[in-house]
């Protein structure tokens, strides 16, 4: 019982909710069977821990049926009719968290109904309302879209002989849906395929585009802000970053955290990008830095209570390129506790790791980068890249070129990877060879030449130390 899906939902809910679930059984209109609200009660006992000794199916069935023998059947009848009626309970909860969609199954109830006084009153209180709501993002466009559609079937059925101005509200409302969302979603498979490898088929965009374009959409923020964030990661101009900073802040209060926290991200991985192209690094450095420092003020790169642990790396990352060690440190022991606990150990490890080595205590750093689980393909690339550099510091020659050939066959064999990120670890290897190897003045040329190139700075460094 564990690990049953009854269990795993009751596992999510808050003190709140489990009273209100409480009172959602107990109601007749739900639920007639009081051997449901017995099982509820038991489970409930246990909670929030859930320990597996204490809800020992048989155990728990015994204090249900007082006066029945344990049946496999009824425990799984019972268990499943509560999950169903647990369920029906978020449901609702989630539907009735949803801005104005109550309203719109109210008013399809009157439409079909035929209550024209009621519908016309329900209408005209939605709308006011609806113009009302603050947030401009695509919800509140299919928001639109739905009052758009409950009056075009309402004018339908009522057959009225008069011009149907509805189907081209209808049709209007929905085209700036389908926009944002098109341009939302394209914009968040680019940023994927940053990242990890994969293949999609962006359908119809440069119609689009070019439609948007012509149209000019900028009175709305939900397609303005993902068109202008498109046109940023296809187009690489700088002027499409200079427009995305300026609407971030312009409609900071038009989308909610959450989606504000993800386009946050997209650009991040932009400008992360760029230093890792090494194109502009001095501006997207500090771009970078004040886009983090902002975001964890306003608290919008939490989600929920937690830090992640890649922006929890990326600010410490950005902190020793600027050689900010003493307040890096003290980031790194801070906000450890900011990140969920299965992340600690890692993000700790890794990054106390770095930080050692950029203050060049080389075998305290090693120290630290020992603790780190391969468990993940952005740690595995961090501490292999930085264990090459410390060898090469400490010339470790031979542990230098061991870890070159099995990073070179990890990079090569790991389907996971976008090619990007295997060209761009793997000319740095290369690099790192021809510069322990056969240091030259041509090389120079080559390594500014070579891109993606992962810390093309420090592979100069020590070239030009050699020479």
């Amino acid at each position: 019982m564990h690990n049953s899906k009854i269990i795993l939902l009751l596992k999510t809910f808050t003190d709140k909710e489990f009273r209100e679930f409480n009172k959602f059984l107990a109601s007749p209109y739900y639920n007639q069977k009081q051997e449901i609200i017995r099982l509820y009660q038991e489970i409930r006992k246990t909670a929030p821990e859930f320990l597996e000794k204490k809800i020992q199916r048989k155990q728990i069935m015994k204090k249900v049926f007082p006066q029945e023998s344990f049946s496999e059947k009824k425990y799984k009848y019972v268990s499943n009719l509560l999950l169903k009626l647990a369920e029906k309970y978020i449901s609702l909860k989630e539907t009735e968290s949803r801005e104005l969609i109550q309203e719109y199954h109210l008013l399809n109830a009157y439409t079909k109904r035929d209550v024209e006084k009621n519908y016309n009153f329900i209408l005209s209180k939605t709308k006011k309302e609806h113009s009302l709501f603050i947030k401009r993002d695509a919800d509140y466009y299919y928001q639109d879209y739905l009052l758009k559609n409950v009056e075009e079937k309402y004018f339908n059925q009522k057959k009225i002989r008069k011009n149907n101005k509805y189907t081209q509200q209808l049709l209007d409302s929905f085209d700036i849906y389908y926009l944002a969302n098109k341009l939302k979603y394209t914009c968040h498979l680019i940023n994927d395929q940053q990242i990890i490898s994969s293949t999609s088929d962006f359908k119809l965009m440069t119609e689009i585009i070019q439609f948007i374009d012509k149209e000019n959409y900028s009175d709305y923020p939900a397609i303005h802000l993902y068109f202008v964030l498109y046109r940023l990661l296809t187009e690489d101009d700088k002027k499409y970053f200079d427009q995305i900073k300026i609407l971030l802040s312009n409609y900071n209060n038009l989308f909610d955290k959450e989606e504000l926290r993800g386009i946050n991200y997209i650009v991040i991985n932009f400008c992360i990008k760029k230093l890792r192209l090494n194109e502009r690094t001095d501006f997207y450095l500090r771009e970078l830095y004040q886009m983090y420092q902002n975001g964890i003020a306003s608290n919008l790169l939490f989600e929920g209570n937690y830090l992640s642990p890649w922006t929890y790396k990326n600010v410490i990352k950005l902190g020793l390129r600027l050689e900010l060690f003493q307040e890096t440190e003290q980031f790194i022991i801070q906000y450890k506790d900011k990140l969920k606990q299965e992340f600690q150990s890692n993000a700790f490890h890794y990054n106390m790791g770095e930080l050692h080595y950029y203050k060049k205590d080389f075998s305290k750093a090693l120290d630290y980068l020992l603790y780190v689980d391969f468990s993940d393909i952005y740690y595995i690339l961090g501490t292999k890249s930085l264990m090459l550099k410390i060898y090469y510091e400490t010339d470790e020659d031979e542990a230098l070129f061991s870890l070159m050939a099995s990073f070179q066959t990890y990079l090569r064999r790991n389907t996971l990877l976008s090619e990007e990120i295997r060209i761009t670890y793997s000319n740095f290897i290369k690099c790192l060879q021809k510069i322990t190897k056969e240091p030259h003045q041509k090389l120079l040329d080559e390594i500014n030449n070579t891109a993606p190139l992962y810390d093309q700075k420090w592979l100069l460094e020590k070239l030009n130390k050699k020479l």
